[in-house]
């Protein structure tokens, strides 16, 4: 039997310049967070041969280890990806989202953040997916992932580690508005606060790569890197293998015995489909495509969750503005960050990370991450005084978008249409979430620190809910946790409660394009599980 391209015009010659590649069991497109945990829980068998195909680079750059590095390789074009996002009815984009791109995805240059979530959500999804996806279910992988990444343990009192006194008086002021501190937010569920656990170990970021260190050294896990996946190929109604194109132009065609596994992103992996034929037929005409199986939910029911800050400026002499705003003192954190592997380079950007209730039913809909420091206008450096901040959010967004090809290249960016509080109950919950914040700022416990509030301040007056939800909608922004534009769930959707493309065999959808809503407040910890229980469920043929 014949393989062709997926979405190749039937008789169309296959291109001359595409060379046979190599063949595995099971290949897994996408280096990310969930393509690491995928191909690492699939290389657990040793008889079982995975590959693991990656369009960015191996990393390189040595501030990716640093856990504040963050704010300048998020910026390096050579491991970060810009994805304009456009607004439904408004000119210009609404956002720029950014993707980590290189063997480690997106978990390189994040803030390191890893929050397994909230149990009533896994809840809903496993009521509308079945028992694979509750939280008992993604507890056993996260268990794992712990322990192979591995994620510490938080410090278990809030007055641990370095002191500060602008962290306590926080603690403190979330207890006064009814969330109480706990050791572990991991381990708890309900409103609570707590410190931040994070994808760092021994003062130094561990990305997703470090997941493939055991099938690395097995041997039957090899990682290509450089190769963009053009497209799927299929003999009949079958996945075997993925066309792909090297910097140079040149394609090669890669062989799976078993399956392909797609990891490539909520914003990749519907492009990959649209150029393999899988879509709306109609959008597929136009891009000169044939369809192969006629899914017209590819790349729709984008959800993001938007943020916005609340800065306040605090008392001189507190946090870490001084220390980490002047060159002496980012000389000299940095120079503690060489020689010992501690201080404030040494962790991410939110030490605390509160899960919030503002409907009163104890299951908390609201996210607060929370620091002290504050950044000047570019969000990027420190502002010239003492400050502290707060980024708020909704849990669960109503409104969505979209993501498409715009053309059968691979190396060409889709169009991405960001939701952007179009449902009345994301801007109701966007007012909720600034008044959480704001309460916090108010709480008797933070009257000897904070001075005054400089976001959003005059322009949101306090009780001004639809002023509130106009700050997020224009100040606030994307928090690079987009989910399901190729949701699981209901006889329309892509894929099945199993992650199966649904009209064709060997070919699985295992990333976060497959949550149909958000699970929890960070997406890491979620796109790693979800892999994990993926490959572990490939790897038993289950």
């Amino acid at each position: 039997m014949t393989s062709r391209p997926v979405g190749a015009r039937a008789g169309s010659p296959d291109p001359p310049e595409a060379a046979r590649g190599l063949t595995a069991d099971v290949i897994v497109v996408g280096a990310g967070a969930a393509g690491c945990a995928a191909a690492a829980a699939l290389a657990e068998d040793p008889d079982l041969r995975v590959l693991l195909v990656e369009a960015g680079p191996r990393n390189r750059n040595p501030l990716v280890a640093v856990p504040k590095g963050f704010v300048r390789t998020m910026f390096d074009p050579r491991i970060s990806l810009e994805y304009p996002a456009l607004a439904a009815q408004e000119p210009g984009p609404a956002d720029v989202w950014r993707r980590g791109r290189g063997v480690g995805g997106s978990t390189l240059i994040n803030g390191t953040m890893y929050l397994r979530g909230e149990s009533h959500l896994y809840g809903g999804l496993a009521k509308r997916l079945g028992p694979d996806w509750s939280w008992s279910a993604f507890g056993r992988a996260f268990d794992h992932l712990e322990e192979a990444l591995p994620v510490p343990a938080p410090r278990a009192e809030p007055s641990s580690g370095p002191p500060s006194e602008v962290l306590r008086a926080l603690i403190a002021g979330l207890g006064e508005t009814g969330v109480p501190f706990v050791p572990d937010v991991r381990a708890a569920v309900g409103p609570r606060v707590g410190r931040t656990p994070a994808t760092i170990s021994g003062g130094m970021r561990r990305s997703a790569a470090t997941l493939l260190r055991p099938g690395l050294r097995a041997g039957n896990l090899r990682v290509l890197t450089g190769q963009t996946t053009v497209r799927v190929l299929t003999a009949g109604d079958r996945a075997v293998g993925v066309e792909t194109a090297l910097a140079d132009g040149s394609r090669i065609r890669h062989s799976a015995r078993r399956q392909v596994v797609l990891t490539a992103g909520t914003l990749e992996t519907p492009p990959l489909l649209e150029r393999s034929g899988i879509g709306d037929p109609d959008r597929l005409q136009h891009l000169g495509i044939d369809t192969v199986v006629s899914a017209p939910r590819v790349g729709e029911g984008l959800k993001e969750q938007r943020g916005a800050t609340v800065k306040a400026r605090i008392r001189p002499g507190l946090g870490l503005n001084g220390r980490l705003g002047t060159t002496r003192g980012l000389l000299g954190a940095t120079a503690q960050y060489l020689v010992t592997r501690s201080g404030p380079l040494a962790s991410g950007p939110y030490p605390l990370a509160a899960s919030v209730d503002s409907t009163g039913g104890n299951r908390p809909d609201l996210q607060l991450l929370l620091t002290d420091i504050s950044t000047d206008g570019t969000g990027l450096a420190p502002a010239d005084h003492a400050g502290l901040m707060i980024q708020a959010y909704a849990l669960s967004p109503y409104s969505t978008g979209s993501v498409h090809a715009v053309s059968t290249d691979p190396h060409r960016s889709p169009h991405v249409r960001a939701p952007l509080l179009e449902d009345s109950r994301d801007r109701a919950a966007a007012a909720r979430a600034l008044t959480a914040a704001r309460a916090v700022l108010a709480a008797p416990a933070l009257s000897g620190v904070v001075l005054e509030e400089e976001l959003p301040g005059a322009s949101a007056p306090d009780g001004d809910d639809e002023a509130a939800a106009s700050f997020v909608h224009t100040s606030g922004g994307g928090i690079y946790h987009a989910v399901g534009t190729c949701a699981a769930g209901g006889s329309d959707a892509v894929v099945d409660e199993r992650l199966r493309i649904r009209g064709i065999d060997g070919l699985h959808v295992a990333d976060l394009s497959a949550v149909p809503t958000h699970p929890s407040g960070g997406t890491a910890a979620v796109a790693m599980a979800l892999g994990l229980l993926a490959g572990i469920r490939i790897r038993e043929g289950r």
